[in-house]
């Protein structure tokens, strides 16, 4: 019986899925026994049944050995001569006799035919006991007739080839349930991975969220701390007395402005003046009086823009 595989290694292995499915189709049965052609299935079964037949042979000689074994050391059998006599023979059937010496047992062996009778009623008694103390091992409440020892050992054997049938079935669908558990452990394993994955995920969302949150509540805060001190700091800057010393430059430079007017005013005037009665002589003269007077005005007026800045 093989074992089952799993059909992604099979179809990931092409040559192992023929050899294994030659195994199974054409090598093994079933239950693990080896497939054959007919001819040679029947030569097989045919030398199975001769080498069974010849290890039952087997076994009832080295049973009567054991048996007349024991014969020739247990009192109360057989006469002690007699046991003597079963000893050797024992021996000589045992092969713990040498092939050059057997010749020398050729009496002994004629005497243990002579008394085979009496022998023979002494291993009967011993092997009805052991057939009772089977009966024994086969059922200790209600221990079967002797008779009937060889058909119960038959039921117990198809009783047994059937047991060894089911377990072989119960082997097989236990391999079957065994792949079917290692497929769902798999499945398993996969789904807590997914399962896993998306709890790491989410929290790593969270975190995030939870973070952008508390920056955006930082900047909320930043900005409403900015705007205090920018109402502090106008607050200080416009305070009354600042207030006032702006309205009072605001008066002087006023007065000052009227002033740079009327002056402005007045040398228009003279210039009219100059153009209407002067001729040329003094000409030049005049002409840098004005320049001067002009270059002052300038002055005075880029002095106005300075301080209406400030």
């Amino acid at each position: 019986m093989l074992a089952l595989i799993d059909p992604n290694t099979l179809s990931s292995n092409p040559k192992f899925n023929a050899l294994y499915s030659d195994l199974c189709s054409n090598k093994l049965n079933a239950d693990g026994t080896s497939q054959l052609p007919a001819k040679a299935q029947r030569d097989r079964d045919a030398v199975g049944h001769d080498l069974y037949k010849a290890r039952v042979e087997a076994a009832k000689r080295e049973m009567v050995i054991l048996r007349l074994r024991e014969l020739s050391y247990r009192p109360g059998e057989l006469p002690e001569e007699l046991q003597r006599l079963v000893a050797v023979v024992a021996a000589f059937l045992d092969g713990q006799i040498a092939e050059e010496d057997r010749y020398l047992l050729r009496d002994d062996v004629t005497n243990f035919q002579d008394n085979l009778e009496q022998i023979n009623t002494a291993l009967t008694k011993q092997f009805r006991r052991d057939a009772q103390t089977l009966a024994l091992i086969l059922d200790e409440e209600e221990a079967p007739p002797v008779q009937h020892l060889p058909p119960a050992i038959s039921n117990i054997k198809d009783t047994l080839s059937a047991s060894e049938s089911r377990l072989t079935e119960s082997r097989i669908k236990l391999v079957e349930e065994a792949v079917q558990l290692h497929t769902v452990y798999r499945q398993i394993s996969e789904r807590s991975i997914n399962v896993l994955e998306q709890v790491i995920h989410g929290a790593a969302a969270r975190g995030a969220r939870a973070k952008a949150d508390y920056l955006a509540l930082v900047a909320e805060g930043m900005d409403k701390k900015l705007r205090l001190q920018h109402a502090q700091l106008v607050s200080q800057l416009l305070s009354p007395e600042v207030l006032a010393a702006l309205r009072q430059r605001g008066e002087s430079m006023r007065v000052e402005r009227r002033s740079v007017q009327r002056k402005t005013a007045e040398v228009e005037e003279k210039l009219e003046a100059y153009g209407k009665v002067a001729g040329m002589q003094g000409l030049a003269r005049e002409y840098a009086d004005i320049l001067q007077e002009t270059e002052k005005v300038e002055a005075d007026i880029a002095r106005l823009k300075v301080a209406r800045k400030l």
